[in-house]
């Protein structure tokens, strides 16, 4: 079996959906990069029906469509760029900015890759990690000619300064056609981290936009300022603390079943993820304490990529012609 069948742009394509999904999907990445033997320019479109990560979300739905471009050079240098548009009717505008920069490896049977990514977040954001600020990612991936096995590992560097380290395991196998133009990957990942980052987000966001629902209600949660008696200003403020933020724990399993179909210079790739959160949180808001009710989420992405032949002259190789 020759899994990597698609392997850059699936790999940029599902390290896009990570960071703006938040789906834990880091897999096969494509033989049409495989030998790195020349530099190219790629530009995505891609839409994700809500965001959410490690099974976590807001009570509000986040679809995005995020455009994005991609400079990979043959040394396996590359830089990216996105912005994602929420677009939920009543809320509609740019959500976040992405920039990412990274260094893949590849061998016949095994890849590699490192990245830095920084999050722009708008102030109105309420997604489930707009308190992050920047993650550096590692991923290693071998080819078991039965299955394939990939590791990553991520750290998160929050507003705070409390940061989140996470691992995740994966566990596919690709079925390619003749003449390698369609793959489905089959798969199954677990992955383990910390909460810091859904502890800022209950603070900043859930309740500290002032929106509550299910069972977190009746707390008089929120922030913000009353006018008292006599012409003076009060503040409320919610205390908000979540028990397991930095407990190291299995947080969800999820499947999945990337599709990819490839019509040089174009590929379509379709992604559908059943995602098991694990290990709900207990929040304590001002004296009373919630256990969260977390419940198994279905979500998917699409999107098309374009791989201009040659990359423009001012980022071209010397070498190339």
């Amino acid at each position: 079996m020759k899994p990597y069948g698609f392997k850059l742009f699936v790999l940029l394509f599902l390290y896009g959906c990570n960071q703006i999904a938040f789906g834990q999907t880091k897999t096969d990445v494509s033989q049409q990069a495989k030998k790195h033997d020349s530099s190219f320019v790629s530009i995505a479109v891609n839409f994700i029906s809500d965001a959410i990560y490690l099974g976590r979300k807001d009570s509000i739905t986040a679809p995005y469509l995020y455009p994005s471009i991609t400079y990979f050079n043959k040394s396996g240098l590359y830089a990216s760029g996105s912005f994602s548009y929420l677009t939920k009717s009543d809320e509609s505008r740019i959500d976040l900015f992405l920039g990412t920069i990274g260094y893949d490896v590849t061998s016949k049977k095994f890849s590699g890759d490192i990245s830095f990514t920084k999050y722009l977040f708008n102030t109105e954001s309420y997604n489930v990690i707009s308190e992050v600020e920047a993650d550096l990612t590692a991923t290693i991936a071998y080819d078991f000619d039965v299955f394939n096995l990939s590791l990553i590992l991520t750290n998160f560097f929050n507003k705070s300064s409390k940061s989140d380290f996470f691992v995740s395991s994966e566990l596919s196998h690709n079925f390619v056609t003749s003449k390698k133009n369609f793959q489905i990957s089959p798969s199954v990942g677990v992955f383990f981290g910390s909460q810091n980052f859904y502890e800022e987000y209950y603070i900043n966001n859930r309740f500290g936009s002032g929106r509550t629902t299910g069972s977190e209600q009746g707390s008089g949660s929120g922030q913000g300022t009353g006018q008292g008696t006599g012409g003076s200003t009060q503040t409320i403020k919610t205390t908000v603390i979540l028990k397991e933020s930095e407990k190291f724990d299995l947080m969800a399993i999820e499947f999945s079943l990337p599709v990819w179909y490839v019509n040089k210079p174009f590929i379509v790739s379709f992604l559908p993820v059943l995602v098991i959160p694990q290990n709900p949180a207990t929040l304590t808001v001002d004296s009373e304490v919630y256990k969260e009710d977390l419940e198994n989420t279905f979500y998917w992405m699409v999107g098309v990529s374009y791989r201009f032949k040659k990359a423009p002259k001012f980022c071209s190789d010397k070498s190339e012609n």
